[in-house]
């Protein structure tokens, strides 16, 4: 366990996993309240539906990571960093179907992202993978749980737009960390 925590690149790692659930859980999580909201008034059915877009994501993973093994997992993290922060800064446009749009990215870029990171472990270590995955899982899971709790300060200061802005910076940091510790290798 200490050897692993010793690896630059495999917590590198850790805090990519850790940075792309939070984004995700952020962005939909707290999108909901955004879209229940006049102009909107989404009901709670309608809302709903706006996880079908995960679709897209589920979709685009297996194109990203044939895309990867030709590119590498930095490259392809950094396509997936981008489609999540274009789809971030749609989802602060007015239309309905821009923010919809927006979402799908988001969603898609989270999937492209969670596989360059997860495929990387392998490139990480050689040793006791079942171990560093652990504490991928480990990391990632953190994310998410505050992804879900985090925000509410943002959101309870500057609403919606306040969000999106820590979400493009946890994107930023994601990015930056994966493209400073993870050295550039094909899959």
């Amino acid at each position: 366990m200490l050897r692993l925590l010793r690896n630059r690149q495999l917590l590198a790692t850790d805090v990519v996993g850790f940075c792309v659930l939070f984004s995700q859980v952020a962005i939909f999580t707290y999108v909901t309240f955004h879209l229940e909201a006049a102009p909107y008034g989404l009901s709670t059915a309608a809302l709903g539906y706006l996880f079908v877009v995960y679709l897209f994501g589920a979709a685009v993973t297996p194109i990203a990571g044939r895309w990867v093994d030709v590119y590498g997992h930095r490259a392809g993290l950094a396509v997936g960093m981008a489609v999540g922060a274009l789809g971030a800064l749609l989802t602060l446009a007015a239309p309905l179907p821009l923010i919809i749009a927006g979402l799908a990215l988001v969603g898609s870029g989270v999937f492209i992202a969670q596989a360059c990171a997860s495929s990387f472990i392998g490139v990480a270590t050689a040793e006791d993978r079942g171990l560093a995955v652990g504490l991928y899982s480990a990391a990632y899971y953190l994310g998410g749980s505050l992804g879900g709790v985090l925000p509410s300060v943002f959101w309870d200061t500057g609403g919606w737009t306040l969000c999106v802005m820590l979400v493009l910076a946890v994107q930023a940091v994601t990015l930056g960390t994966a493209l400073v510790a993870w050295r550039p290798v094909r899959a």
